[in-house]
């Protein structure tokens, strides 16, 4: 009888002990899966975040310069001039070998009321934007997107009888891949040359009008 008895405990034992271990690894493996879960989210959200980041920084920088133009009635044909704007996107500022620098020495020089020179100094300046120099982290460059360009791209003739009318674009690469630009827009057109990857081009862009506020006689 002992014997019959000790034989059933240890059945049982194992049992209970082989139950409990599969659980445990069922357990684990769930686990596992939802922290890979969790793991691939927070690796999504940083992208999406980074991204509205980068949107946020081109809109800004976009913005900057439709204020520039706005207040640019007394030397507007510098910016119409063909080293500064023109109507296909190639000539652009910021990151890259191939961007207009218009500084002097890596320092940008006022124009003493010349149109074109003063139109340079803006654009020196908003070249800088564009490469990040308004943040650093020792000698990286980190205030704006990467790979930033921005264009001034001219429509002719201007609508409205205005002095000028440009669309203000910049574009950058994004960090993951989707739809983008389409070729014949300003976003598509600015700094064309320059391949950013598949599906990463990104671009913002805002049409500026500088009206001409003299009335005809």
């Amino acid at each position: 009888m002992l014997v019959t008895d000790l034989h059933r405990f240890r059945a049982r034992a194992t049992g209970t002990r082989g139950f409990t271990l599969i659980e445990v690894l069922v357990t684990i493996a769930v686990m596992l899966v939802g922290l890979l879960g969790v793991i691939g989210m927070q690796a999504r959200a940083a992208v999406i975040e980074f991204e509205s980041y980068q949107r946020g920084e081109a809109l800004a920088l976009v913005r900057e310069m439709q204020a520039r133009l706005t207040d640019s009635r007394t030397i507007v044909t510098g910016y119409l001039d063909s080293a500064v704007s023109s109507t296909d996107g190639s000539v652009y500022v910021g990151s890259g070998a191939n961007a207009k620098d218009f500084s002097t020495a890596s320092v940008c020089v006022g124009g003493a009321g010349v149109p074109l020179a003063e139109a340079k100094f803006e654009m020196c300046q908003w070249g800088l934007a564009l490469q990040g120099t308004a943040a650093m982290e020792g000698t990286s460059k980190v205030g704006a997107m990467i790979g930033a360009r921005g264009c001034l791209i001219r429509v002719v003739p201007a609508e409205n009888n205005a002095l000028a009318d440009i669309y203000v674009t910049v574009v950058w690469q994004g960090k993951s891949r989707g739809a983008e630009p389409d070729a014949d827009s300003p976003a598509g057109k600015c700094a064309s040359a320059v391949n950013f990857g598949a599906g990463l081009r990104r671009g913002a862009t805002v049409r500026v009008l500088v009206p001409d506020l003299h009335k005809a006689s």
